[in-house]
């Protein structure tokens, strides 16, 4: 569920997702075709036109999304709105029909039960199971805060079922966008395996939780981000944090301890290092952080042998062999069906769903996103065959989960287009309101005087025959009286005191 880089290997991968996908269809239509009495050639020939509808419509759907690549952002914020609003839908109606199912669950007997209920002088049997054990403790505790109700149980089912399908839904949408996540909810929500799954007590679905939560926080570590320098960020460039490396060790140790099926995890966190962009991050530090993701997972794994060593009160020899003697192959044996009891329109609308990534996988160039699930299905399967799997996990259910993802990154891949570059234009400088009155009063009288479809004569002025204007010099008074007149400048005439002269 990573973006990685197209390799030589990528195109081996999507050989094998072709011939799984095809090999998938064909079951389905021989099985459609040998109920309705025609012969085995018709499967082939019902396969091969099915991959080719569609081909055809994967192909006119990317040539829409490509038409529409240039959509704004208000249209792709409604497209946003409309797809959440979808997921509430499936939500609401997995909800719906896991609710109407609880009561014939309710009367099933189940050894979960009858190991998890509360009863005078019963203990928790230890088992070498850790997906087994921790699930029949978790039924424990429930059982003894609400009673010793199977219903109480089944909606533990239906919880962990839903909170996972959850987290999953948010990872494939981050990873392979909106359209693939709906498909995965679709599946997850509505199918009658995933409903059925949720109704019988198993421990899958507690390890379902689990590797969804391990997921999430493996994805939101790898994630890129937006690196800041300063104050300043300097756009989108991925990052490798050795932390990151380390902790996502610790947690597919974690998983592998509780069940064999967390090597699939640890192969997944080893390889998300090699998946950031090229360039983006040094071949020294990709290697240091693959080395750190192993030195976590052994440490990870060490710790949680002796922990269940002192817990037990047995050796940590003792523990780690019987851990080993648990999934030792048994032999090659090829299954005898796939485990999936989903009705034959279900898988092959799966299949055929599937059959849409064949051709979406050429549409994108330089990425490809189908590597992680094509792995962990054929490990799924190879390990199925030689009989590593225990009979509380058979490892159907997450085959079919490997393949519902898949199919929304199949699907999904139709609607990744790059959207069309537009010309950036200058922006004007804003000008005040009080500019644009006084502009726009200045047209409106250039108007009024000049009458439309006249051209306005251009004014030519003559030379001016006059001299220029010379410079203003100032005049400084430097003139005086003469020197025998200064004696007479007194002009204060005394009066008499009697003169009414001005009277």
């Amino acid at each position: 569920m990573m973006n990685w880089k197209k390799t030589a290997f990528s195109y081996l991968i999507w050989f094998l997702y072709t011939i799984l996908t095809g090999v998938g269809l064909f079951i389905v239509t021989e099985g459609i075709c040998a109920a309705a009495g025609l012969g085995d050639y018709m499967g082939i020939v019902s396969a091969v036109g099915y991959v080719a509808v569609a081909g055809g419509m994967a192909f006119g759907l990317h040539r829409f999304t490509v038409s529409c690549a240039s959509y704004t952002e208000e249209k792709r914020v409604h497209f946003t709105v409309l797809g959440a609003l979808l997921a509430v839908a499936l939500f609401a109606v997995g909800f719906f029909l896991r609710l109407q199912g609880i009561s014939g669950a309710e009367h099933s007997s189940s050894v979960y039960y009858e190991a998890a209920k509360v009863t005078e002088g019963q203990s928790i049997p230890q088992t070498v199971h850790g997906a087994v054990y921790f699930y029949v403790r978790l039924l424990h505790v429930v059982f003894r805060l609400l009673g010793n109700y199977a219903s109480a149980g089944i909606w533990v089912q239906i919880v962990l079922q839903m909170a996972a399908s959850l987290l999953l839904f948010l990872v494939v949408k981050r990873s392979a966008g909106l359209a693939a996540s709906l498909v995965v909810l679709g599946f997850c929500m509505c199918a009658p395996f995933m409903v059925q799954s949720s109704l019988a007590l198993s421990p899958q679905m507690l390890y379902f939780f689990l590797l969804t939560v391990a997921v999430s926080f493996m994805e939101a570590g790898y994630r890129d981000r937006k690196v800041k320098d300063g104050e300043e960020e300097k756009g989108k460039t991925p990052g490798l944090s050795l932390n990151v490396c380390f902790f996502t060790g610790v947690l597919a140790a974690l998983c592998c301890y509780v069940d064999i099926l967390g090597i699939s995890l640890l192969l997944a966190a080893v390889g998300g290092v090699f998946c950031h962009r090229e360039n983006a991050v040094s071949a020294g530090r990709k290697a240091a952080g693959a080395l750190l993701c192993v030195a976590g997972a052994a440490a990870a794994f060490a710790v949680c042998i002796f922990l269940d060593a002192g817990m037990s009160g047995k050796t940590v020899q003792g523990v780690a062999f019987a851990w080993l003697s648990l999934y030792r192959p048994d032999g090659f044996q090829l299954p005898a069906s796939a485990g999936v009891s989903g009705s034959v329109i279900e898988n092959c609308l799966l299949f055929g769903i599937m059959a849409f990534g064949i051709f979406s996988f050429w549409f994108e160039k330089g990425k490809e996103r189908i590597s992680a699930g094509v792995l962990a299905a054929c490990g799924i399967m190879a390990a199925g065959c030689f009989g590593i799997f225990t009979e509380e996990m058979p490892g159907f259910f997450f085959l079919y989960l490997a393949f519902v993802v898949l199919a929304g990154i199949g699907f999904g891949q139709c609607f990744h287009a790059k959207p069309v570059k537009q010309r950036e234009t200058p922006v004007a400088e804003e000008k005040p309101d009080w500019e644009i009155l006084i502009e726009s009063k200045e047209e409106e009288q250039r108007k009024k005087e000049q009458p439309e479809g006249t051209e306005k004569k251009q004014v030519q002025f003559l030379e001016n025959p006059l001299p220029l204007p010379k410079k203003h010099v100032k005049r400084i008074m430097d003139y005086s009286l003469p020197p025998e007149q200064k004696e007479n400048d007194d002009f204060d005439i005394p009066v008499a005191e009697d003169d009414d002269f001005d009277i």
